[in-house]
């Protein structure tokens, strides 16, 4: 079987910096590359990215805070594994915030919030209807970041980041498979609408559009489990 990681190595220079080994295993666990469970062996990583193995412990510490990489025991680093539990936990907090959003945002009618999201929901079109991942994730990211900036707080956006951080490898994820999830539109515009319109139509849209969100990521691990199963010799 092919090495996964090989490849890795063109962007780093040997005087390459955490930040750099960083950004490209970052890349390579959203493109899938890397997929969840896969060891990282710090060995194989400094000698794939030209870099010492403390180069690549200080990139792994920057991941872990993102979300994207865990250490267990007796594994070492790990690419993270998103579970149902940390979906249904990290939407509920993302729907407290984003509905506190939304309120403000009905209330304020703020016209420079509203001139961004049309924006980011052009953005977002285009790079679906083009299959590329990574401006689709971007601008979903935007997005809500936008929204939730409408409330004022620095506080909330601060834990708001936190939360989006957490499931960048979910969202990956679904957004990679959304053929196999029979997801073939996205529904941001929609939900700009409702943001157009009462506090009422506002909170039931984003209310629907972030437990359709949660469900789609469950979904994916049902099906990513099954793949496996399948997958895996039996003995």
């Amino acid at each position: 079987m092919k090495d996964p990681i090989t490849g890795l190595g063109a962007s780093i220079q040997r005087q390459s910096t955490t930040d750099q080994a960083a950004e490209a295993l970052r890349q390579a666990i959203l493109s899938g590359r890397l997929p969840p469970g896969m060891p990282l062996r710090e060995a194989a990583l400094a000698t794939e990215l030209g870099i010492s193995r403390s180069t690549v412990r200080e990139a792994a510490r920057t991941l872990a805070s993102e979300g994207l990489v865990s250490h267990q025991m007796n594994r070492g680093i790990v690419v993270a594994d998103i579970t149902g539990p940390d979906i249904a936990d990290i939407y509920a907090a993302r729907t407290s915030v984003e509905l506190t959003a939304a309120d403000a945002l009905t209330r304020t009618r703020d016209p420079e919030i509203y001139a961004k999201l049309a924006d980011l929901v052009d953005q977002i079109e285009q790079a679906f209807a083009h299959g590329d991942v990574t401006a689709a994730l971007d601008g979903d990211r935007l997005f809500h970041t936008t929204l939730v900036s409408a409330t004022g707080s620095p506080r909330l956006r601060r834990f708001h980041a936190q939360l989006q951080q957490e499931q960048r490898l979910a969202l990956a994820l679904a957004e990679r498979s959304r053929r196999e999830l029979g997801r073939l539109t996205d529904d941001h515009r929609q939900l700009l609408d409702a943001l157009h319109g009462s506090p009422e139509e506002a909170r039931a849209e984003l209310t629907a559009h972030l437990r359709a969100g949660a469900a789609e990521l469950r979904r994916l691990l049902d099906l990513l489990a099954h793949r496996n199963e399948r997958e895996t010799p039996r003995g």
